[in-house]
């Protein structure tokens, strides 16, 4: 059966790439578009929905509409893409900027990560009572995160690379820590399960968000391939992009 899919943080059209290896991959895809700008076409293939980052209603109103005209969800990827906001944010300074990327980089992430967990894992099991069917639907959610160097990180390297601005290191480090404990407090949920993807600016599909697509979902069939279920640490463990052995090396530690 063909996986539903929905794809939040990297709106069309910076998305698109990613998106396209979705699909690729045999996905049907949906992903999210800046309500302020929604003229920018999805690709063949796949749908587009408005999002209001900071609107926790707007979060809502994506996930139901996804629910609607799909009856289920199978995966849910939530992207941050540290370079990317690093330049979209490279200004940003003083407080009515820090509210602006807390409410767009902050919240919106933990809106949208909330609503999914709560209404597709409720849709499921309601779909699950009212029919004759044996097996449920599982929600995945991925949390990709795209990584750049923050400014004490380049000083303490001498890096020349381009660092991120401080509101947008913070951002990455709150992401970054709101994914790994959403995914303990879950970790004994039987309906819903949790993939924490790293990809640094080093790893050769840091520039190619298809091919990065492309890997994710390759992994994740053979994940699920797996004779023995990973363990509760490998499953709240950093995974490098790239990686091809589940539940071997290629873990951060």
């Amino acid at each position: 059966m063909e996986k539903t899919l929905l794809i939040a943080g990297k709106e069309l059209p910076d998305g698109e790439s990613f998106a396209s290896g979705a699909i690729t991959s045999g996905r049907k895809t949906i992903i999210t578009t800046n309500h302020t700008d929604n003229s920018s076409p999805a690709p063949n293939g796949a749908t587009k929905i408005a999002w209001n980052r900071p609107s926790a209603l707007s979060a809502r109103s994506v996930v139901l509409k996804t629910l609607n005209e799909n009856s289920y969800l199978d995966e849910c990827v939530i992207f941050f893409d540290e370079k990317f906001y690093a330049e979209k944010y490279a200004n940003t300074e003083g407080i009515a900027e820090n509210v602006r990327v807390i409410e767009e980089l902050i919240s919106s992430y933990q809106y949208m990560t909330m609503e999914t967990i709560t209404r597709v894992t409720k849709k499921h099991k309601s779909d699950f009572s009212n029919s004759e069917s044996t097996e449920k639907h599982k929600l995945r959610v991925i949390f990709m995160q795209k990584t750049g160097q923050s400014v004490s990180e380049c000083i303490i390297a001498k890096s020349t690379s381009r660092p991120s601005p401080p509101f947008v290191s913070t951002a990455s480090a709150a992401f970054r820590t709101y994914a790994e404990n959403i995914a303990a407090l879950h970790i004994d949920d039987d309906d819903i399960d949790f993939l924490l993807v790293q990809c640094d600016p080093a790893n050769e599909l840091y520039a190619n968000d298809k091919e990065l697509a492309t890997w994710l979902f390759s992994y994740i069939e053979t994940l699920e391939a797996l004779k023995r279920p990973l363990t509760q640490k490998q499953r709240l463990t950093w995974i490098k992009a790239g990686t091809k052995n589940p539940g071997g090396f290629g873990f951060f530690g």
